[in-house]
C-alpha cells in the first residue's frame, strides 16, 4: 500500500511539528517555507511550490493562512513571499486542502477546482485542545503584562465559546471573581455551574467600574465606546479573537487603556503540542473524512 503525502505549506513551528508528527507515522513529508528546522533526514524540504505540491495527495495550510490577505503566512521572513493566488494556480482536483480555516470565497474557489475542502478548527475534539493550549498561553500574557496579581483581579470574559470555557476554568481558582457576558442561555448555566458569574449589558454600570482585565474571545465589536469608556484606567484589555477582533486597534490611542491582541497563542507558546495536534486531526480526516 502507497504511503500517504502531504505538503505542508508556510506557516510557524507549528507546521514543523505537524511534519515530524505525520513523518512518524509513516507519511511522505515535503514542506515547503516552513521555518527553518532541524527536520528528520526523511522529511523533504522543497525550495519552489510546484515541487512541493507535485506528489501531494494532501495539502495543509498554515495557521493563520495569511496575515496581509494577500500573501502565504510565513514565520520565516528570510523566503521570499508566496502571494495566495499561486497556491490556489497549483493546487489540483485530486488533492485535499486541509485548513485551520478559511473564508467563504476561498472555499467556494477550491471548490470549483475540484479540491475536496476541510476545515479543521471547529471540530470539537481539536477545538478542546486548542483551546487549552490558548488559555495557558493566555495565562502566561496576563502575568507578563499585568502588574497586579491575578488574586486580586476582576475580570470581565466576553464570549464563553470553547476558548472562553477554557480561559474560564483555568483562570477561576486564580482570580478574585469573574464574570461573563454571552447570549447563549445553555453557556450561561455551564459557566455559573463553574463559579463564573453570567451577566447582561444591563448590568454594565455596575461591573464595568471595578474591572481590572477584560478578556476577548469573540470576532466582533461586542463592547462599544461608550461602556469602553466606564473602564477604569488600570484596566488591561486582552483580545485573543480571530480578525477582526473585538476591538480597533486604536483602543490605548482612544481611551488611554492597555490593550494586547494576541492572536495564535498556541503557536507561541505551545508549538509542539499544537503542530502534534494539527498532525493527529489530519490523521483522521484522512482516515475517515477524505
Amino acid at each position: 500500500m502507497a504511503k500517504t503525502s502531504i505538503a505542508i505549506l508556510g506557516g510557524d513551528l507549528r507546521q514543523c511539528h505537524s511534519a515530524e508528527y505525520l513523518h512518524s507515522c509513516g507519511w511522505d513529508v515535503t514542506c515547503f517555507n516552513t521555518p527553518d528546522f532541524p527536520y528528520h533526514s526523511g522529511i523533504t524540504v522543497e525550495e519552489t511550490l510546484p515541487q512541493a505540491l507535485a506528489q501531494a495527495d494532501t495539502v495543509l495550510l498554515p495557521t493563520p493562512l495569511s496575515k496581509d490577505g494577500i500573501h502565504l503566512f510565513q514565520a520565516d521572513s528570510q523566503r521570499p513571499p508566496c502571494p495566495l493566488e499561486e497556491v490556489w494556480e497549483h493546487v489540483n482536483p485530486k488533492q485535499a486542502i486541509a485548513a485551520h480555516s478559511l473564508s467563504k470565497e476561498q472555499t467556494a474557489l477550491l471548490g470549483k477546482k475540484g479540491c475536496k475542502v476541510f476545515q479543521f478548527a471547529k471540530l470539537p475534539v481539536f477545538a478542546r485542545e486548542n483551546a487549552l493550549l490558548t488559555a495557558e498561553g493566555l495565562l502566561s500574557e496576563l502575568i507578563r503584562y499585568t502588574p497586579f496579581s491575578l488574586s486580586s483581579a476582576r475580570v470581565l470574559l466576553l464570549g464563553y465559546g470553547c476558548c472562553g470555557s477554557a480561559i474560564g476554568t483555568l483562570l477561576h481558582p486564580l482570580c478574585r471573581s469573574i464574570y461573563v457576558l454571552e447570549q447563549d442561555l445553555e453557556k450561561q448555566a455551564l459557566a455559573e455551574k463553574k463559579g463564573i458569574c453570567p451577566i447582561q449589558k444591563e448590568d454594565f454600570p455596575m461591573v464595568l467600574p471595578h474591572c481590572s482585565l477584560v478578556i476577548n474571545t469573540i470576532p466582533a465589536a461586542v463592547l462599544e465606546k461608550e461602556w469602553i469608556q466606564e473602564l477604569p484606567g488600570s484596566c488591561h484589555i486582552f483580545d485573543i479573537a480571530s480578525s477582526p477582533f473585538g476591538f480597533e486597534d486604536r483602543l490605548t490611542e482612544d481611551f488611554l487603556l492597555p490593550y494586547f491582541r494576541l492572536p495564535g497563542l498556541p503557536g507561541r507558546f505551545s508549538p509542539e503540542s499544537s503542530g502534534q495536534a494539527i498532525g493527529k486531526i489530519i490523521e483522521r480526516i484522512t482516515d475517515y473524512a477524505i
